[in-house]
């Protein structure tokens, strides 16, 4: 794809049920957005996938980028998808792993024909030159320390694999021991995927390697919205914690995004491109009982949104993204990767 200038870039975490919270924010987000579009005299709302670039995701995250940028849907209507979704898949504790995908598999051959897309879309291809463009990540069982993208779009360093949106979205949401793997691909190239880890539960470096091998090093950006699931707290070990306790506490720090998003703040923050929004206190650990109760994970989104500090970097956001021209967009890609080396 051809250079541009004033990109703008959004990243979502993974966080299962918690993506609810994603969504809260990033309708409040589009909500301003349209809002002064509509002072400037546009009547027509936008989409999320007409006002953003490149949209990338893990996990659930992954998922919304598919909702949001492939099925070109409004946040509202990812949100009721997404809560349908919780209630059938992530909600019951009794599952065995391969009963759990398969029930994600129906919701998302659902939510095709309901919106009147082929159950067997291409997640490549059929879209719209000029449309946002979205990947997921997922890890290979068999290299689990590397992550995949899986793309919208092609790009020169990598061949398409011709999956299917469903396949991505059970790919990148096949997270352990929660979910079962899932083959992709036929004999040679057959390829098991499981949900991304190790520090791509944040897939903010994936959004800028992805932006620069899309758009190119010398393309100008606008912005870089990190979309956080809220800060889970201090992760801890106690001494003497069963196995079971050890393991959980191991993939906690595995899938820990904050730390991750503390980094990039402290690489490239001071460029005025980047962004993060995710609900600070609330969403700890120690509720996740309350995790199951998506009335209970809007409150506490709805309690971080109204905070005048969160307020105020919402409307810094929004005057940045809305007064940045392609002229004018003050950091490169290639500067952005320099910056995080």
């Amino acid at each position: 794809m051809s250079k541009k200038g004033n990109l703008k870039l959004v990243s979502f975490d993974g966080g299962g049920i918690r993506g609810l919270s994603q969504l809260e924010i990033m309708g409040n987000i589009m909500h301003r957005l349209n809002w002064e579009e509509q002072k400037k005299g546009s009547g027509k709302e936008k989409l999320a996938c007409e006002y953003f670039d490149l949209i990338g995701g893990s996990g659930t995250g992954g998922l919304i980028a598919i909702l949001l940028g492939k099925l070109r849907m409004t946040v509202d209507k990812v949100s009721d998808e997404f809560c349908t979704i919780i209630e059938k898949v992530y909600a019951q504790n009794d599952l065995e792993p391969a009963e759990r995908s398969d029930l994600l598999r129906r919701c998302m051959e659902d939510i095709l024909e309901r919106n009147e897309f082929p159950p067997d879309m291409k997640l490549l291809g059929e879209t719209p030159v000029g449309d946002c463009a979205c990947f997921v990540v997922a890890s290979q069982s068999a290299n689990a320390d590397a992550t995949d993208c899986l793309r919208t779009y092609p790009i020169r360093g990598h061949r398409p694999t011709p999956i299917t949106v469903i396949e991505a979205v059970l790919a990148t949401c096949a997270t352990q021991p929660d979910f079962s793997p899932i083959s992709l691909g036929d004999h040679h190239k057959k390829r098991e995927y499981i949900g991304a880890s190790l520090g791509a539960n944040n897939p903010v470096l994936q959004v800028i390697q992805e932006a620069h091998s899309l758009f190119g090093g010398d393309s100008g950006v606008a912005s870089i919205l990190s979309m956080g699931t809220g800060h889970p707290g201090v992760i801890s070990y106690r001494s003497g914690d069963t196995e079971t306790g050890l393991h959980k506490t191991m993939r906690d720090i595995m899938n820990d995004c904050e730390q991750r998003a503390q980094q990039i703040e402290q690489q490239i923050g001071r460029t005025g491109v980047y962004s993060r929004f995710s609900v600070e206190q609330g969403m700890q650990n120690d509720h996740q009982g309350q995790f199951e109760d998506s009335g209970w994970i809007v409150a506490q989104t709805e309690s971080y949104l109204n905070r005048h500090t969160t307020c105020e970097r919402l409307d810094s956001f929004v005057l940045n993204v809305n007064s940045t021209t392609a002229a004018t967009a003050p950091v490169t890609l290639d500067q952005l990767r320099r910056s995080l080396h």
